[in-house]
């Protein structure tokens, strides 16, 4: 497995047991950012891509310079054209309400079908894609040097990752 697939399935995989612990309502700090591990929904977010965002996990990974992966629903039942505009979208409302981010990561899931129950991997969502807004050398190569130099998106879908089947349902139009 390229070290690009291993690290988006650790992404993926430390995501999930993010989603399974994060339903605690989100927190201000005293210095009034955003702690929210938890649904962005509650406290009456404002209307637009943001309300489909569910746990953020903001990090700072050297002086000044800091990296957000956020966690959105996406509806199983359109297509990946559609989910990714749906990434897309809030990695584009996150760049413009925070200039400051050397790096932006959008994990993409959705909840497994009814009649399925849970994930085989005990969590309550089943991860889809990950779009990531990044500098040169990538997610874990963001550094001061590199921070605001070019950056690039780049998608990639769990369906495209070797010796993955495929949920009943997910990603095809209905």
């Amino acid at each position: 497995m390229s070290s690009r697939n291993l690290t988006l399935a650790l992404a993926l995989a430390l995501a999930g047991c993010a989603v399974e612990h994060g339903n605690q309502p989100a927190q201000q700090s005293a210095a009034g950012s955003d702690q929210s591990s938890g649904m962005a929904l509650q406290g009456g977010a404002a209307p637009g891509p943001m309300q489909q965002v569910f746990a953020r996990l903001r990090d700072t990974v050297a002086s000044g310079v800091e990296r957000i992966s956020l966690s959105v629903l996406l509806a199983p039942e359109v297509d990946r054209l559609a989910q990714r505009a749906t990434m897309q979208s809030v990695l584009d409302a996150q760049r413009k309400d925070d200039s400051s981010l050397a790096a932006i990561r959008v994990l993409g899931f959705y909840a497994p079908p009814p009649a399925h129950g849970t994930h085989p991997s005990g969590v309550a969502m089943v991860p889809s894609a990950l779009l990531e807004w990044v500098p040169a050398g990538g997610w874990n190569g963001v550094n001061a040097t590199n921070a605001h130099g070019p950056h690039t998106t780049d998608a990639l879908f769990v369906s495209d990752l070797p010796n993955h089947q495929r949920g009943h349902g997910a990603g095809t139009a209905r």
